[in-house]
């Protein structure tokens, strides 16, 4: 083999390798964007305090007892009305 097919071998090798290391590199910065914005959004969550989480828990049990008042009086009102 001469020397200026090896060299030529050796540069198309090369060039891509070049071009793979490109591409992992952009593949590298995407995913570092990505993390920075899930970093940004999980900085932006602020749990709620057992407060907060009490009020909610109660206002759904009071909330569920009035749909359930409401659903008996309704069926009373339909076995009245046979």
């Amino acid at each position: 083999m001469s020397q200026n097919n090896i060299s030529d071998l050796v540069a198309a090798h090369m060039e891509t390798a070049r071009a793979k290391a490109d591409r992992r590199m952009e593949a590298a910065e995407a995913a570092q964007v990505r993390a920075g914005v899930r970093i940004e959004e999980a900085n932006g969550f602020v749990r709620p305090s057992k407060e907060e989480l009490q009020q909610v828990r109660a206002e759904a049990r009071a909330l569920s007892k009035q749909m359930a008042d409401e659903l008996k009086a309704r069926g009373a009102a339909l076995k009245a009305g046979r």
